[in-house]
């Protein structure tokens, strides 16, 4: 089990998501992308559904914080997520993941138990047992790793988006673009001219 969050991976996320028109494909926004002078280079298209956690009185929502496990292929990632700052349609976000083991991955699909690190638990003073699906989030995602001349390099994702949760389901698509690396100031130049 992982047991603490140095056994783990913490970073700060900086992304900006955008609501996709219907019209607009991957071919079309690639199109549009590659006139700003980025090399695309294409990802291969997967599935992937996030299950968030909360307890029952919506504890990490009313603290503006997440917990995600999230499954793509036959990997399981958990993540605790805090708020940042935001700026327009960019977020900056404190994130920790954690990759489930074997042993883990087959709690979670047996007893809907997460895995969450100690330090994660302490720091939000929360008990595992109280915490309970509240949002399963499907994703039909498209990437493509954006890179300059002069070392910027983002993820670009196109989604198709399905949200079930208790108030129903709602379908939608999006653009997301994650900093890789390099400079804010190049990150939101690129996000402003979407």
């Amino acid at each position: 089990m992982n047991d603490s969050i140095q056994n783990n991976i913490e970073k700060s996320e900086i992304e900006a998501k955008f609501v996709c028109p219907d019209e607009l494909d991957l071919d079309s926004f690639l199109e549009i992308i590659g006139k700003l002078g980025f090399k695309c280079t294409r990802g291969t298209p997967c599935l992937q559904s996030d299950v968030y956690l909360d307890t029952p009185d919506y504890k990490l929502i009313k603290s503006d914080a997440a917990i995600r496990i999230r499954r793509r292929g036959e990997n399981y990632v958990g993540a605790f997520k805090t708020s940042g700052r935001q700026q327009g349609a960019i977020f900056e976000r404190r994130e920790v993941e954690w990759t489930l083991s074997a042993e883990e991955i087959e709690f979670w699909n047996e007893k809907k138990r997460p895995t969450i690190p100690p330090a994660v638990v302490n720091e939000l003073d929360i008990e595992v047992q109280t915490l309970r699906k509240v949002l399963v989030v499907e994703t039909n995602r498209n990437t493509v790793i954006l890179d300059s001349s002069d070392g910027f390099r983002a993820e670009l994702s196109l989604d198709d988006v399905s949200f079930r949760g208790h108030k129903g389901q709602k379908q939608y698509r999006e653009i997301e673009v994650e900093l890789l690396d390099g400079q804010f100031e190049q990150f939101q130049h690129l996000t402003d001219a979407l």
